[in-house]
């Protein structure tokens, strides 16, 4: 199976209960290692750090548009992720947030879809506490549908 994302095919995507603030604290480190390639390509010259560090969020960080519908039950996310494969994704769950992540494991996959994008991380915080064992996510024509049941 190729990277690419299956029309009208229902995927599964991984979701795992996580510390989050490991992975914010991964994020923040690759924030800071980019920030630092960019500094260093711009002659290591002083005065830009916060520039440097803004591009390289912005790189790492891709903006990612999220539409939430909450119930008395659930809490539903879906997102437009059209480049990516379901094994490229992972929404992990911890300290009331829920975090998509992608990365393109095929970089072929990028050029034949015309996708200049191959990184995606969101962190959305909960309204309420879920429950990470019935929580489910699946992807379809290139949209993701994270349904997070609440905690009883």
């Amino acid at each position: 199976m190729t990277g690419k994302s299956q029309p009208g095919k229902i995927q599964s995507v991984l979701v795992v209960e996580a510390d989050i603030l490991d992975k914010m604290n991964e994020t923040d480190a690759s924030i800071a290692q980019r920030a630092y390639e960019i500094y260093q390509s711009r002659g290591s010259e002083h005065g830009a750090d916060q520039d440097d560090w803004f591009t390289a969020e912005q790189e790492i960080l891709h903006p990612l548009a999220i539409e939430r519908y909450v119930t008395d039950g659930a809490l539903r996310l879906t997102a437009l992720l059209p480049c990516f494969a379901a094994k490229d994704l992972e929404v992990s769950i911890g300290h009331r947030r829920a975090v998509i992540c992608g990365i393109h494991s095929d970089s072929n996959q990028a050029a034949e879809t015309s996708c200049k994008d191959r990184k995606v991380m969101r962190i959305v915080e909960l309204p309420f506490d879920v429950d990470p064992v019935l929580a489910s996510a699946t992807l379809q024509s290139g949209k993701l549908q994270v349904v997070l049941p609440r905690s009883r």
